[in-house]
């Protein structure tokens, strides 16, 4: 199955202060996403799986990375990414071979981690 992604309202690619390249997107999940579909039935959340997808997908068309990965590090799923959620995700180029990645709603930090390829 090919990845879907979120329809962006905004995306783009930028250097940070750190001299790190950056993927810095906003989108709303749209209430009819088709990850949300069965996950779970009476109260859809983004699935984690979905979301490390996403981010895998986005470098590999950014940066050209592999869309499979050694390992991933430091993952932390702090708060649900519900049906019409607006989400800000910024995925950091650390080294040739890994990322790093956020996804927030406002302050709220949403999950993040770090991808080895």
């Amino acid at each position: 199955m090919k990845t879907q992604l979120p329809e962006f309202s905004s995306l783009s690619e930028r250097v940070n202060d750190a001299d790190n390249a950056e993927i810095v997107g906003c989108f709303r999940l749209s209430e009819d996403c088709i990850y949300l579909q069965g996950h779970f039935p009476s109260a859809p959340i983004l699935p984690g799986v979905t979301q490390l997808d996403w981010v895998v997908q986005l470098a590999s068309q950014y940066w050209s990375t592999p869309v499979s990965i050694q390992r991933v590090e430091v993952l932390k799923f702090n708060d649900m990414i519900l049906p019409g959620a607006d989400v800000d995700l910024v995925i950091q180029r650390k080294r040739k071979d890994c990322i790093t990645f956020n996804y927030k709603k406002g302050d709220t930090a949403l999950s993040s981690g770090r991808l080895v390829f």
